[in-house]
C-alpha cells in the first residue's frame, strides 16, 4: 500500500483547496480572484456549514493580500481564534477529568477532539468540535460514572454528562452500540482489544492511553461513514490523518483489522472519500468500491460530490454488513432504535409511527440546510 498526492476532485471547489493537507496556494489565488463580491458571503456560509474555518483560514493566511478580499480574511481570522480559544478551554476541562479517571485507575481513550487537534491538526484553531467521546471499557463504566460524579458533571442521559460548556459522551463501544446495538453485531470492534493494544499518553497534557494509528484510522472512517459524509470537516480528519501518518500506518494490520470486524467496505469508502482531498491510497480502497453494486455506488457518487443523500451511511452500512440476516435486524434497528425504548415488544411497536415521522422530518431538514450550503 502506498499513500500518493492525487488531484483535488473538481466538485469540492473551493472549499477542497481550502480544506486539503496539501497546499495549494496557486490554485486557491486564482479561485478567490475569480469570484464576484457578492458570492463571497455564500462562500463564508459554506465554509461553517462544513465547519472548515480554521482550515480555511490557515489556508488564506498563507496568499498574498492582493488574492484576498479583506472582509474574508478578516472573518475567517475572527472564527478561527473563536475556535482556539473554544479548543483551549475544552483542553483545561478535560484534562481534569482524564486526571480524575486517572486516579481511578479507569483507563482511557480520547476518541477524536482534542486528540484529533493535537495529533493530526497539531493548531487549536483548525478542528472545532462539540463533546468529548471517551472510550472505556464496559466494567468501568460504573466507576467513571462515579469520578464524573465527583467532578460534578451531571448525567443527561446514560451516556451523556455535562458540566456548564462541557460536555462528555462515555462510551463503551466506539461505534454507538449503546443506541444502536446491531452496530457492534455488525461490525464486532474489540473494545478489550483496542485499549490492550493502545499505549500510554498524554492527550491535553494528561494521561490517556493512545490507539494504535491502524485503529485510530479505522474508527475514523467508519465514523464518517455513520456520519453520512455529513461535512466536509469529517473527510478532511481522514485525508489529514492519512497524510501526516503515512510514514507510520501498516497498511497490512489495518486491512486484516478492518476485515476482521466486517468493516472492510467502510475503510475502502472513507478512504476513498479522503481522495477527493487529493490523497489517494492505493490498492486499498479499490476492492470495495469495485464490488459494489448500483445502490452502493449512487450513495457515494452523491457523497463524493458533497451533496450526500440524508441517511446514506445507515443504508451504506446496513449494505456493508457480511449476512443477509444482520442487515435486516440493522435496517429494522434504525426504525426501533432497542437503546431508545423500553424492551417490551409493544413498546418498540409503538414507537414505529413516531420514528418514521422523526427520520422524515430530520432528514427533510438536513436536506434544506445543504442545499442553503451550496
Amino acid at each position: 500500500m502506498r499513500v500518493v498526492e492525487g488531484t483535488i476532485s473538481p466538485a469540492t471547489g473551493v472549499l477542497g483547496l481550502l480544506a486539503s493537507p496539501i497546499p495549494q496556494d496557486d490554485k486557491l489565488g486564482e479561485a478567490l480572484r475569480a469570484l464576484e463580491p457578492a458570492a463571497l458571503a455564500a462562500l463564508l456560509d459554506r465554509i461553517a456549514f462544513h465547519r472548515i474555518d480554521g482550515l480555511a483560514y490557515r489556508a488564506v493566511s498563507r496568499l498574498p493580500q492582493r488574492d484576498l478580499d479583506p472582509w474574508l480574511r478578516s472573518a475567517l481570522k475572527r472564527r478561527a481564534q473563536r475556535f482556539a480559544a473554544a479548543t483551549l478551554s475544552q483542553a483545561l476541562a478535560l484534562a481534569e477529568v482524564l486526571e480524575e479517571l486517572d486516579r481511578s485507575g479507569i483507563p482511557v481513550v480520547v476518541m477524536r477532539g482534542v486528540e484529533t487537534v493535537e495529533t493530526v491538526y497539531g493548531e487549536p484553531s483548525l478542528r472545532p468540535f462539540e463533546d468529548h467521546d471517551l472510550l472505556i471499557l464496559p466494567e468501568d463504566e460504573p466507576r467513571a460514572r462515579q469520578a464524573l460524579e465527583r467532578l460534578r458533571f451531571a448525567g443527561q442521559s446514560r451516556t451523556l454528562f455535562r458540566r456548564g460548556g462541557v460536555l462528555l459522551d462515555l462510551h463503551t463501544d466506539p461505534l454507538g452500540a449503546g443506541r444502536r446495538p446491531t452496530r457492534q453485531a455488525a461490525f464486532p470492534v474489540s473494545v478489550p482489544d483496542l485499549l490492550a493494544r493502545a499505549t500510554r499518553g498524554r492527550v491535553a497534557g494528561a494521561p490517556a492511553l493512545i490507539l494504535q494509528p491502524e485503529d485510530s484510522l479505522l474508527l475514523l472512517a467508519i465514523h464518517l461513514v455513520k456520519h453520512s459524509f455529513d461535512r466536509l470537516i469529517r473527510i478532511a480528519d481522514l485525508s489529514h490523518f492519512v497524510f501526516h501518518r503515512r510514514g507510520v500506518l501498516d497498511w497490512s494490520v489495518l486491512g486484516r483489522r478492518a476485515e476482521s470486524c466486517g468493516a472492510a467496505k467502510l475503510l475502502g469508502w472513507g478512504l476513498q472519500a479522503a481522495g477527493i482531498l487529493g490523497i489517494g491510497v492505493r490498492a486499498i480502497d479499490r476492492p470495495a468500491t469495485e464490488a459494489a453494486g448500483a445502490l452502493e455506488r449512487h450513495l457515494m457518487a452523491r457523497a463524493l460530490a458533497l451533496r450526500p443523500l440524508p441517511w446514506s451511511g445507515e443504508i451504506l452500512m446496513m449494505l456493508a454488513a457480511r449476512r443477509l440476516g444482520t442487515r435486516m435486524r440493522f435496517l429494522l434497528d434504525a426504525f426501533w432504535p432497542a437503546g431508545e425504548v423500553k424492551p417490551h415488544r409493544w413498546n418498540r411497536t409503538k414507537a414505529l409511527p413516531r420514528r418514521v415521522f422523526d427520520l422524515a422530518v430530520s432528514g427533510t431538514r438536513q436536506a434544506a440546510a445543504r442545499r442553503r450550503a451550496r
